[in-house]
Order: structure tokens, then C-alpha cells, then sequence
């Protein structure tokens, strides 16, 4: 489900499940854990994180009862603070439309380059679930405020030119053009771009939840309307929520 290979500095992660718009379960976990771990033991300068096919990645699939377990949640946050703490620098490859955890994927990247055809959306309100303080602030960061709301309160969609204007992307481009951005910043002093990793990192990112924090974000997984709204993609209708 994970493919790697390796350019030189240079290697490429890729999520390969495009029959399920690449969406993220136990075993893509377990796969983009072990591929980090030989990016970091080829001591590579640049890691590519991509996805096979037309989707980047379309979030936590919800079929996989694994993944609306809170510890595949934690799991999840634990292996965003563990890339973060890496030397190498990650650019993300947004080949396609990116929604909920896949935009995570692509936002946990140092640089990312978009392809015309990307589209940002985390619907976590149509699904009655929420996100962690370590993904809100790093989309406030990215698009700003006002648009970090919209896209979480309002459930809006951004494009790719609106993201490279806000600058969410650092550049437009295929595939190819974003290997080749790769390749560039390979070619930088590696000792520069780790300080300025280090001192981009926001110290949210880090901070462990509180009480309170830790509390609410529990609430919305284990609730009603988590499973209501379940059993609506599967009936195929709106879900009624009821605020429990």
C-alpha cells in the first residue's frame, strides 16, 4: 500500500491505494512508518510524499472501523511529531484532491508543490467527527483565519490557485515539476534547511492536549453522532445530528 524509492538524496513515499482514493487505514499507517524509517536510514536529504493515481489522499477511511478508534487517532499524532523531529526536509507532491487526514499529510510537509487538479477539504462536520489543535493551527498558519474557519466551520473546498496565492503551495506543477522541486532543494546545505525546519516548527505542534482539550476531542469520537452520521453514507442520505 506504501511504495518507496530512492534518487539519489532524494526518496519518494507514495500511497499506493488509488481503488480507495488513497485513503488512510492501520496498513497504510503501518507502511508509511516503515517508509520513513528507510528514508531515514538511506539518509536521504528530501523526502516526496505523493499519491498513485488522480486523489492525494482522501482522509481516514471510514469503512475501517480501526480508524474511529481514538488510539488510531493518537497513533496518527504521534506519527505527525515524529516526522516533524526529522532532519529531512518533506515536500509534498498534492497530486490531486486531498481531503481530512490527507490534507494533514499534506500540511505536516515543510514545502508543497500542488497539482492544478488539488483541492483542499477536511468535512469533518459532515462526518461528526473533529480535528486536533496541532491541525488547526497549522491551517490557520497556512491559508489564515479566515480561511481556516471556512474550511472547518463551513466545510469549504480551496483550489489550488487560491492555495498557492494564500501560500499553502509553494508551487504549481505535475508530478514531474514536483520531483524536480525536490531535486533543487536537495541540492541546498542540508545544516541550513534543518535550522530552518527547527525554527518553522510551531511549538503547538508539540504541546501535549490538556484535560479540557483531550476531553472534547474524546466526546466527538465516541458520539452519536459519529454513528449516526455513519450509517448515512451507508443509507445514503443526510445525517440528522443531535448534539450528543
Amino acid at each position: 500500500m506504501i511504495g518507496y524509492t530512492l534518487e539519489e538524496k532524494v526518496a519518494v513515499i507514495e500511497f499506493q491505494r488509488p481503488e480507495a482514493r488513497n485513503a488512510l487505514n492501520p496498513e497504510i499507517m503501518d507502511g508509511l512508518e516503515a517508509a520513513f524509517d528507510r528514508a531515514e536510514a538511506d539518509g536521504v536529504f528530501v523526502i516526496v510524499l505523493t499519491g498513485q493515481g488522480t486523489v492525494f489522499s482522501a482522509g481516514a477511511d471510514l469503512r475501517s472501523g480501526a480508524v474511529l478508534d481514538k488510539n488510531f487517532m493518537e497513533r496518527v499524532i504521534r506519527f505527525y511529531r515524529r516526522v516533524e523531529a526529522m532532519k529531512q526536509i518533506l515536500v509534498a507532491a498534492v497530486n490531486g484532491p486531498a481531503v481530512g487526514a490527507g490534507v494533514q499529510m499534506a500540511m505536516l510537509a515543510d514545502l508543497r508543490v500542488l497539482d492544478p487538479s488539488a483541492t483542499i477539504a477536511i468535512p469533518a462536520a459532515k462526518l461528526g467527527v473533529t480535528i486536533d489543535k496541532w491541525t488547526l493551527r497549522r491551517l490557520e498558519d497556512l491559508v489564515g483565519g479566515g480561511h481556516a474557519r471556512g474550511v472547518l466551520m463551513a466545510a469549504q473546498k480551496i483550489g489550488a490557485e487560491k492555495l498557492l496565492d494564500l501560500g499553502f503551495a509553494n508551487a504549481i506543477g505535475d508530478r514531474e515539476a514536483a520531483l524536480e522541486f525536490a531535486r533543487g532543494v536537495a541540492g541546498l546545505a542540508p545544516l541550513s534547511l534543518q535550522n530552518y525546519k527547527a525554527l518553522f516548527k510551531s511549538d503547538v505542534a508539540v504541546e501535549p492536549l490538556t484535560e479540557a482539550e483531550e476531553a472534547r476531542l474524546h466526546a466527538v469520537w465516541d458520539s452519536e453522532d459519529l454513528k449516526e452520521a455513519i450509517m448515512a453514507r451507508i443509507e445514503k442520505r443526510d445525517p440528522r445530528f443531535q448534539g450528543r
